[in-house]
């Protein structure tokens, strides 16, 4: 045994031994360290993901609640209490490992705390409590009293806490419970089974705050949200700003280039108004341009808030081409080439370990010569999509399903999280599909939830369920913007009308294994179907070759390769998992990526 152990660990074999297969998955032999991508090293624990976590509306000031909390497992009912004995690095899942604590909970329950002081230059302003999100249900108390509840793993939420404060310090509990896949809700990949007995397709549970905590104060009157829509034809911007309170106030909106102003215009709260963009320049993925914007809450010419903000100028649509609807980006047909992603992290699950690997994954998904990237089942922070809008990529965005029936009360919140998931990422330029369903998990209502979603947001795309022909029954609902159907080895394209685009949003699955950048050591694996990196490729290419020479003239306009890298025990990525080995010839991919759209 002690052997095998020696050259499991130099050589850093794919094989395990009985006894160590009941390891936590992604725990390496030897030193029983876990897989961690190259940014783990970097993290501040005391003040991790310190960047600005809503760049689509800024306010000068705020404060980072991040960091180490106190933190202990609850049992329903409990009160909160005096003393927890456990430390958690916020904002990461409890059962990551970058939270040091990296266990499931037995009651899928837990406290946090922390203490905080609010700077004194506030005092003059209502003070928020921001939480990005937590998995799945919050119950927030400020110096010992209830502040509210929120449900819904993904959207964020804040509270107005200025009248529960202390002049001095302040103490911050959040009891959260999370069923996960238990219940019927919005859980994507997530799996409760998966943290102790690996699976095939599901991922490993994230439970608890996984996004950014942090304090923020604003004037006594001020903007709760607001939705600016392009539209590149009239050459204008819709908006629509709603605040706290109405008080006949108004909104101006000044928009500029660099330091020129470009347009302004005013108009009411609540009421939509427009704002002239004369000769727009518009957004694509190769000029991603973005104007900033100033959205003020004017009384009396005072000026009572300011936020600021940014757009891009586009427009997404479906266009006949003959007699098939094409996906067209601005008024011209662009075939969309990208890859899937399921935004999981070896190190923090659900949560990236620095600002600078959520960057590098948009980053060199377009240096793969992408332009699309379909994010698959769940719902990023605020700042994923902001290096998309900057960096230039097209963005089809899923809403997390589950595997189970739903009850009538699990509908609800579904569509509940649903018409959040749209509201608060409607301002990013990016995103220009939603996809309602994925295949027939937790599937129902196609019609009703497709064309409540297109009314929601007639401004961009909408698929209703993401591979018709995938699972039981083989039903096309025939709603929608898009049909789309998934065809993994080798790629397909559905029969094409003049009613929807078409696309592959699913096909690839190229995979193989990578000795050393393997989650869990001793499978069960799927799609390592391949000898090596020089296989995969060729396949690769083959399939592109099948894209360009033959689908593209059935009328698609648009493929997803499964997938950006390995997820667990999904071998079939074009990273490793832990995003340092590339296991396909990335010039080759990105030359063949670039032939779907680009002409010689």
């Amino acid at each position: 045994m002690k052997n095998i152990l020696i050259l499991l660990s130099l050589f850093s074999s794919a094989f395990l031994t009985a006894q160590d297969s009941k390891m936590v998955p992604g725990t390496h032999v030897k030193d029983k360290t876990p897989m961690q991508s190259p940014w783990a090293k970097d993290l501040d624990k005391n003040n991790p993901l310190a960047e600005y976590p809503r760049p689509i509306m800024v306010r000068t000031n705020w404060k980072n609640l991040n960091g180490v909390w106190a933190f202990g497992e609850a049992k329903e009912g409990m009160a909160i209490p005096k003393k927890l004995n456990e430390k958690i690095v916020v904002p990461f899942p409890w059962e990551s490992n970058l939270s040091d604590i990296q266990r499931q909970l037995k009651t899928q329950r837990a406290w946090y705390k922390r203490s905080f002081t609010v700077p004194k230059d506030w005092s003059s302003n209502d003070v928020l409590l921001h939480f990005g999100a937590v998995d799945f249900e919050a119950k927030v108390y400020v110096n010992g009293q209830f502040v509210g509840m929120h449900k819904g793993g993904y959207d964020a939420f804040s509270f107005n806490i200025t009248s529960y404060l202390n002049k001095t310090e302040n103490e911050l509990a959040v009891e959260v419970f999370d069923p996960g896949s238990d219940a019927a809700i919005a859980t994507g990949k997530q799996s409760n089974d998966k943290f102790d007995n690996p699976q095939r397709y599901a991922y490993t549970p994230s439970s608890g705050i996984w996004q950014t905590v942090w304090l923020e104060p604003v004037p006594k009157q001020h903007i709760t949200n607001f939705t600016i829509t392009p539209d590149i034809d009239l050459e204008l911007i819709n908006v629509l700003v709603n605040a706290n309170q109405d008080n006949n106030s108004k909104i101006e909106v000044v928009v500029k280039q660099g330091d020129t102003v470009v347009s302004s215009g005013e108009g009411q709260l609540n009421i939509p108004f427009q704002v002239k963009i004369p000769n727009p320049k518009l957004w694509s993925p190769d000029s991603p341009f973005l104007y900033d914007v100033i959205v003020k809450l004017k009384s009396n010419n005072q000026v009572l808030d300011e936020v600021k903000s940014y757009t891009g100028m586009r427009k997404i649509a479906i266009e006949l081409e003959g007699n098939l609807q094409k996906i067209t980006l601005n008024n011209k047909f662009l075939f969309q080439m990208g890859p899937l992603d399921q935004g999981y992290w070896p190190d923090g699950i659900y949560t990236a370990p620095t600002d600078e690997a959520l960057k590098w994954d948009v980053e060199n998904i377009k240096d793969w010569g992408f332009n699309m990237i379909r994010k698959h089942i769940k719902i990023e922070p605020q700042r994923w999509y902001y290096w998309a809008d900057k960096l230039g990529l097209l963005v089809w965005q899923d809403m997390p399903s589950t595997f189970k029936k739903r009850t009538e009360a699990e509908k609800t919140q579904f569509e509940t999280e649903l018409t959040q998931m749209v509201r608060n990422n409607a301002n990013h330029p990016s995103i220009i599909v939603w996809v309602v369903f994925n295949e027939h998990w937790g599937l129902y209502d196609v019609e009703r939830l497709t064309n409540y979603t297109m009314a929601l947001d007639p401004s961009r795309l909408v698929i209703g369920n993401s591979g018709i022909d995938a699972g039981k029954p083989n039903i096309d609902y025939e709603v929608g913007h898009i049909k789309d159907n998934h065809s993994y080895r080798p790629p397909s394209v559905p029969f094409a009308s003049n009613k929807r685009a078409v696309v592959n949003g699913e096909y690839g699955a190229i995979g193989y294994n990578v000795p050393g950048h393997i989650w869990d050591l001793d499978g069960p694996w799927v799609h390592y179907n391949y000898e090596g990196k020089e296989a995969a490729t060729k396949e690769y290419e083959r399939f592109i070759k099948m894209i360009v020479d033959d689908f593209q003239k059935q009328g698609l306009s648009a493929s997803v390769y499964t997938q950006w890298t390995d997820v667990e025990n999904e071998m079939n990525g074009l990273y490793t998992y832990d995003r340092k080995v590339e296991k396909l010839d990335k010039e080759r991919v990105k030359k063949a990526n670039e032939s779907t759209y680009k002409t010689k």
